[in-house]
């Protein structure tokens, strides 16, 4: 009995290398089952940032149908192409977002002047205008290097215009209701060009001030050679969808596999889509379809 206590005195205790190697096995099991959750609960909260930047949006939109009656124009087309461009949608909504430090920083008097040409104001990075899921830079090449902008008005609710017609659009307009009409969209610049906030600037694509739903949502940017506009498509970071805000100010999440029209072919003559199909008819606001929202 005295050397069998010996013998265990004298033992010494630790892992064996199996031991540590399963410990490290089940330790790179459970980081590999932790890391998607991780993932997948910070996605959740920008996503939910997402949605509120485009709540901010919806309700300036609202407090400026309020002020002047009418929703602002994507453009009046003056000063292009003969001058550095004309002033966009969002210029016109700063005052109701908190951001009219900015908003006098422009000196944009009455919109109807050529906007400023690039300088340190147009490339201010504007944190409700950046969609938190978009990793790309905060100035965007496809728009001179302006400012990014991640939201996107409905060519529908926002309308270019010129001068002499002087077109604007109000509630009453909305025929469809405004709890089933886009009124602004996700737009990322990694499936997408993205946008600028300042306006349409001379020798960039209109696109990069407004986005139309003749196509399907996510649908890539083709590039340089673009006949079907994809250009002007909504897209997103997001898996699986894009925040929406709706003419009535709500936000909704709007799957990418809802139902679209995927064969149109005429967006790049202007022509708006008027196939039935629910994704089109949420973008027209006056097409009189009864629809629900999914």
């Amino acid at each position: 009995m005295a050397a069998e206590r010996c013998i265990r005195r004298g033992r010494k205790t630790g892992f064996t290398l199996v031991e540590l190697l399963v410990v490290i096995a089940i330790i790179g099991i459970l980081v590999a089952l932790l890391l998607p959750a991780i993932q997948a609960a910070r996605e959740a909260s920008r996503r939910t940032q997402c949605a509120n930047n485009l709540k901010q949006i919806a309700v300036a939109m609202h407090n400026h149908h309020d002020t002047y009656g009418y929703f602002p124009n994507t453009y009046v087309l003056k000063n292009y192409p003969s001058g550095t461009g004309d002033y966009g949608p969002l210029p016109r909504l700063f005052p109701f977002m908190e951001q009219a430090g900015l908003h006098d920083a422009l000196e944009p008097g009455d919109y109807s002047g050529p906007i400023p040409a690039v300088n340190d104001i147009t490339k201010t990075r504007v944190p409700t205008l950046i969609c938190p899921s978009d990793p790309t830079p905060d100035l965007n090449p496809n728009g001179s290097n302006d400012g990014k902008c991640n939201y996107l008005p409905s060519a529908q609710i926002c309308i270019n215009t010129t001068p002499a017609a002087a077109l604007k659009v109000n509630m009453k307009d909305i025929l469809d209701g405004t709890s089933a009409t886009f009124m602004f969209g996700e737009r990322d610049m990694e499936q997408g060009v993205a946008g600028i906030w300042i306006g349409r600037r001379n020798g960039v694509t209109d696109a990069i001030v407004y986005a139309r739903g003749d196509l399907p949502l996510n649908t890539r940017w083709t590039g340089a050679v673009d006949p079907n506009c994809t250009r002007h498509c909504w897209t997103s970071i997001h898996p699986g969808g894009a925040n929406f805000a709706l003419a009535d100010a709500s936000v909704r999440f709007i799957s990418d596999t809802i139902e679209s029209h995927y064969g149109y072919t005429q967006s790049c003559a202007g022509t708006v889509n008027k196939a039935d199909f629910l994704y089109q008819n949420l973008y027209r606001k006056d097409d009189r379809r009864a629809i629900k929202v999914p």
